[in-house]
């Protein structure tokens, strides 16, 4: 029997990728818009967006975050202590950061009642994306992706290389 439906629209195009939930059964969506979602406002193309709803299926909050290119959430996890991670692929430079090639590998971290902790991106001088993220029990991420280039010292082997990558709960790479 069906608990309940829930739709999020802009005037745009609204893309769901992937779902989680949390220890207290709230559950968070991501994707991308080209349009603007609950008062947000979009930074250019396709910007990435967290929407939280409680068990009940009442929103929370969202939250829209985006470049002046193309920015998409491909996967979201939760942890032990209730924040929430994010990642995915962006063409522009998210708080502060650079971006080095033509899109970057990103992630995003925020505590369960929407602010956001910290934002990093991977980059190489080709592109570079994640699409799956998840978290241990002591806080640490981890992030599949793919990649075009150089990372970290290690040499591309062909056209597209996977890539693991490990932050700490502080967001500092392993």
């Amino acid at each position: 029997m069906r608990q309940w439906t829930q739709q999020l629209d802009s005037s745009g195009n609204d893309y769901c990728n992937s779902i989680t939930s949390d220890s207290s059964g709230n559950v968070y969506v991501t994707g991308q818009t080209n349009g603007s979602l609950d008062g947000n406002t979009n930074a250019g193309g396709y910007d990435f967006f967290i929407v939280k709803y409680n068990s009940s299926g009442v929103k929370q909050w969202t939250k829209q975050l985006g470049t002046s290119g193309n920015d998409y959430g491909h996967d979201i996890t939760s942890d032990s202590s209730g924040n929430i991670y994010v990642t995915g692929e962006t063409y522009g430079s998210l708080d502060g950061n650079t971006n080095a090639g033509s899109h970057d590998l990103f992630v995003v971290k925020y505590i369960s009642l929407g602010t956001k902790r910290w934002t990093k991106q991977l980059r190489s001088s080709s592109g570079d994306r994640g699409y799956s993220i998840t978290s241990d029990s002591s806080g640490n991420v981890y992030v599949a992706g793919v990649t075009s280039g150089d990372l970290d010292g290690n040499t591309n082997a062909g056209d597209s290389d996977l890539i693991v990558v490990k932050y700490d709960p502080d967001g500092n790479k392993q």
